[in-house]
């Protein structure tokens, strides 16, 4: 007997596996049919051509899934949202990122109910329907739906630019009492906060969302008086799902004989203009010296702050106070500016402060290189720079290497 049982148990699992792949497949069985099978795997959907439910149904939006079963007198429901990412500009490789929300027995019941009282499930694919134009751009909205013998798949392509045709109207009705009964735009809003704040999101769009990626640099930094030293900075959007919009550098030169040259910066960005162009920013930077001025050791101490705007055209400009203090007690006005040439990767600053008929200043030039290949190292920079402080003239050069 239990032989007999190892032979029929099989073969029954059998048969179900093949009864219920037997499903008519109605609607649009070439691209969006294939599309969709590996997608589903993809996002670990019910396979509707397999399932016995006495009804199915799924609707696809651009990121957002709603999925309604009943068997017998239960009915069920989700929503699936799902978006692509990227972890950097540029780069073909991929991932899907999910979400799956189940929907209450209440919310369940009110979308069937309006799926049954809605013309949506006899209504063809656009294929099929005349008048209904088709177009490259756009949006696609997917439907699916299967019983116990069929499964039907079907796409409308932008019913809003159809002239109001019926079938059209029976779509955007549908889009409509789904989106208001479910919240549909805040769900998918709440799935994009919790997202982490890097890399480049798209929903199957034609637009990608890119967050500005942090960064660290570190390098080697010199003078011709002061050979020896190094720069490091680091710069964030977001830490973690903190709004930072802020970073600091620190430089410091020096040689072998106690002199030195220490520079501290804090900036932070996007303070008043938060989403717009232009953008603004304000910069708190020390300054640490001890230089041998015509034989003489000196010891200067800065503090400068000051406000900008970030303009069209990769410009920047601000303006500030510079306080000398120390044995001098002075305060000065502080000039800013900047400009990035992006065709030959080319950037330019110039600052400036006056104290009344001394005029300090500085000019740097960097060459950026870029690297766009899964490399650790995302850019180098190479730079000199003029400074003449308080009749201490020298000349800086630097190279940096952005992680």
């Amino acid at each position: 007997m239990n032989k007999l049982y190892i032979i029929i148990i099989p073969f029954l699992l059998l048969f179900q596996t093949m009864f219920a792949q037997t499903k008519e497949i109605k609607g649009d069985t070439a691209y969006w049919y294939k599309r969709n099978i590996e997608f589903q795997k993809t996002l670990d959907l019910k396979d509707f051509e397999k399932s016995q439910d006495e009804f199915n149904f799924r609707f696809w939006n651009h990121g957002q899934i709603i999925e309604i079963s009943k068997d017998s007198s239960e009915i069920s429901g989700s929503i699936v949202n799902y978006i692509y990412h990227t972890k950097k500009p540029n780069k073909s490789q991929r991932e899907t990122l999910t979400s799956k929300t189940l929907l209450t027995s209440q919310q369940s019941k009110n979308i069937y109910d309006i799926l049954k009282n809605s013309k949506i499930l006899e209504l063809p694919s656009d294929e099929n329907i005349e008048k209904w134009s088709q177009g490259m751009d756009g949006i696609t909205y997917i439907i699916e739906h299967s019983d116990k013998k069929s499964y039907w798949l079907k796409n409308y392509w932008t019913p809003t630019s159809q002239d109001s045709i019926p079938e059209a109207i029976i779509v955007l009705d549908l889009v409509k009492k789904l989106s208001d009964t479910l919240n549909l735009k805040d769900v998918y809003k709440s799935f994009k906060k919790s997202l982490p704040k890097k890399g480049c999101y798209n929903s199957g769009g034609m637009v990608n969302m890119c967050y500005a990626s942090n960064s660290f640099e570190l390098g080697y930094s010199g003078a011709t008086k002061l050979p020896l030293g190094f720069y490091s900075s680091y710069s964030a959007t977001y830490i973690g799902e903190t709004k930072i919009n802020g970073g600091a550098s620190l430089q410091y030169n020096f040689d072998n004989n106690g002199f030195h040259h220490l520079n501290l910066q804090i900036a932070k960005w996007n303070i008043f203009y938060k989403n717009s162009s232009p953008s603004d920013y304000i910069a708190y930077n020390y300054q640490n010296r001890i230089l041998d001025l015509n034989n003489i050791k000196s010891e200067f101490e800065n503090h400068q702050l000051k406000y900008g705007l970030n303009l069209k055209k990769n410009f920047s400009i601000g303006a500030g106070l510079d306080y000398l203090s120390k044995n001098y007690g002075k305060i000065g006005g502080l000039l800013y500016a900047s400009k990035w040439f992006s065709e030959p990767k080319i950037s330019t600053t110039f600052s400036t402060s006056i104290f009344d008929s001394r005029i300090n200043y500085k000019a740097e030039i960097f060459k950026d290189i870029n690297f766009r290949s899964a490399f650790l190292v995302n850019r180098i920079s190479i730079g000199i720079a003029y400074e003449d402080f308080m009749e201490y003239k020298d000349l800086y050069f630097s190279f940096r290497v952005m992680i």
